[in-house]
């Protein structure tokens, strides 16, 4: 079977977690050499926003392959005045097309190199998928007179895929260094929790990340330097922060550009010419 919407829901796709990725991380390069725990988000978000490219364009009605998930129609509670209806968002196609997609790229990539790096990747893409299943949101219409919220119709749908990214952030944040003692397995690298089971919906990672301070070419690692930052803030982009401890430089930059326009008859628009003087910071 040809996938003929495959390219406009892929391109969808790209353009989500690119991105969502962009506002979290200024690397958003899918190097493998790095083994690490942003190689391990990426693969999960690429996952997840496959699932929800495909499962966005499902309920949109622009597939033939699917449609909404139609499993829940006729139930609920009416003792509770609510029952299952509209068009739940079907993530299970979009969670099978996902496997088949992105796991057998990972399984082709993986080849090359060693076991352990199709196992790691293929453990954080399934990550990614869980967490479309996880950030599911119940939504509902009130029906009645006069507004009243006699009876409710509900239905499952998606959550932002802001939310989904937000969720796997969180899991970067908590991701698990392993190490790979036997074909196929992996276990935690901390000794103290070696036992403790491995979750589905856990990243993954087994080499610690780089000095993403400094510049490496070798591993596609910019540096901080230069880079502009935010003064008062006290988040990723905050001077303090980005810049590793080394300081910033401040300089006064020009910005001219139109302003107060309006329309003349006939048939032009004015506009002055405005000029402000802004600060910029970049890291030492």
């Amino acid at each position: 079977m040809k996938w003929t919407w495959i390219k406009p829901v892929v391109g969808y796709m790209q353009f989500t977690i690119y991105s969502f990725c962009g506002s979290q991380f200024a690397l958003c390069a899918l190097r493998e050499v790095g083994w690490t725990k942003e190689t391990a988000f990426i693969y999960a978000v690429m996952a997840a926003g496959l699932v929800h490219a495909v499962t966005r364009s499902c309920s949109a009605g622009n597939m033939t392959e699917c449609s909404c998930d139609m499993s829940l129609l006729g139930s609920g509670s009416p003792t509770e005045g609510w029952h299952w209806g509209g068009c739940s968002d079907d993530i299970a196609f979009g969670t099978s097309f996902s496997r088949r997609f992105v796991d057998n790229s990972v399984k082709n990539t993986s080849a090359r190199v060693e076991d352990t790096l199709f196992i790691m990747n293929q453990h954080n893409s399934e990550a990614g998928r869980q967490a479309v299943a996880k950030t599911m949101l119940t939504d509902c219409r009130c029906h009645g007179v006069s507004g009243s919220c006699a009876v409710k119709t509900c239905w499952r749908t998606m959550a932002a895929f802001e939310r989904v990214g937000a969720y796997l952030k969180e899991r970067y944040e908590n991701s698990v260094q392993v190490v790979d003692r036997s074909k196929h397995k992996v276990r935690r690298k901390d000794k103290e929790h070696r036992n403790m089971p491995i979750g589905k919906e856990e990243l993954i990672f087994f080499n610690k990340s780089p000095n993403y301070c400094l510049e490496d070419r070798r591993l596609g690692v910019m540096g901080t330097r230069g880079r502009r930052c935010n003064r008062t803030s006290a988040g990723p982009d905050g001077c303090n922060l980005l810049c590793c401890g080394r300081g910033y430089n401040t300089h006064v930059v020009r910005h001219v550009e139109r302003c107060e326009c309006k329309f003349v008859w006939c048939c032009y628009v004015s506009c002055r010419r405005c000029e402000t003087m802004n600060d910029m910071h970049t890291c030492k």
